[in-house]
C-alpha cells in the first residue's frame, strides 16, 4: 500500500509506468481502484497517478473535506512527484476538482477529460446533498450504497456494482455526507471559464446522475473544449462501458 504524507493528510495512491504525468481523479465514494481498467492501459503511455481523495480508500481526512481541500491535495502529491505538467482525467467529482486544481495550480495541468461531471448543480445540488445525509442518518451506509449503485450503474456488471457498494460501505458516514455536501453545492462556472489547456468532455448517454445537458453546460464555459457522448454508458462511464470509454478518450488523451 502506498502512501504519502501531505497538507496534514496520509494520501493513498497507486501509481504505474513512466513518463509524462497522468493523473487519475475519482468519483465520490470511490478511490483508486475504480481506474483499475485505465491504469492498466494508460501505464504504457504515461506515469500514471491515481490518489484515493482525503476520506476515501486509504486516505485520511484529519482536516475536513472539500473539493478544493483534495485539489490542493493532488498538486501537493504532482509537486512531491517532481512538479512537472500532467494530463488530468477525472470522472463525477472529479469535475470540480480539476476546476480548483487548475485554479490552484495551472502549471500542473497540460490536458483535461472531464467524464460525467457538472460545473453547477444549483439548487438541486444542495437539495440532493441534504437528502443524502438524511437518507445515511435514518439507514446504514451499506443499504445507501446498494441503492446507489442500483442507480447508477448498468445493470449487467456485478463485479462492479459489488465493488462499488463495498467502497461506499467502508466509509464513515461523516465523511460521506460531509463530501458530498461539498461537491453537489459546488459551483465551479467561472473556474472553467478559465481554463486554458485543451480539455474533453465526456458522458454515458444514460447517465441520470449528471446527465448530458450537465456535460454540454460544461463545453459551452470551456474555450474550444470537445464533446462526447458514450453510447449506453450511466454515470461511471469508465466501469459501465470502459472500451467505449476508451474509444472516446484515448484519441484526445494520447494526442
Amino acid at each position: 500500500m502506498a502512501l504519502i504524507e501531505l497538507n496534514g493528510e496520509s494520501l493513498g495512491y497507486d501509481r504505474a509506468g513512466a513518463g509524462e504525468k497522468l493523473l487519475l481523479i475519482h468519483s465520490l465514494g470511490m478511490a483508486a481502484w475504480m481506474w483499475r481498467e485505465q491504469i492498466r492501459r494508460w501505464s504504457s503511455s504515461f506515469d500514471v497517478i491515481a490518489v484515493d481523495a482525503r476520506g476515501h480508500g486509504r486516505s485520511s481526512r484529519r482536516g475536513g473535506f472539500t473539493v478544493r481541500h483534495v485539489a490542493s491535495d493532488l498538486a501537493a502529491v504532482l509537486e512531491a512527484f517532481g512538479g512537472t505538467p500532467a494530463r488530468v482525467v477525472a470522472i463525477s467529482m472529479g469535475g470540480p476538482i480539476a476546476a480548483h486544481l487548475t485554479d490552484i495550480a495551472p502549471h500542473l495541468v497540460s490536458r483535461l477529460v472531464i467524464a460525467d461531471s457538472f460545473a453547477t448543480q444549483g439548487e438541486a445540488g444542495a437539495t440532493r446533498a441534504a437528502a443524502i445525509a438524511s437518507t445515511i442518518a435514518t439507514g446504514s451506509m451499506d443499504a445507501y450504497a446498494r441503492a446507489y449503485a442500483a442507480d447508477t450503474l448498468v445493470e449487467d456488471d456485478p463485479t462492479h456494482v459489488a465493488e462499488l457498494v463495498a467502497s461506499i460501505a467502508g466509509m464513515e458516514p461523516a465523511a460521506y455526507v460531509e463530501a458530498a455536501q461539498s461537491v453537489f453545492t459546488a459551483d465551479v462556472v467561472e473556474l472553467y471559464k478559465a481554463v486554458k489547456v485543451p480539455t474533453q468532455v465526456v458522458v454515458g448517454s444514460r447517465d441520470n446522475r449528471t446527465p448530458p445537458r450537465l456535460s454540454q453546460e460544461i463545453v459551452q464555459l470551456i474555450p474550444g473544449a470537445l464533446y462526447a457522448e458514450i453510447e449506453g454508458a450511466r454515470h461511471l462511464a469508465n466501469l459501465d462501458r470502459p472500451a467505449a470509454f476508451h474509444a472516446a478518450v484515448d484519441p484526445f488523451l494520447l494526442g
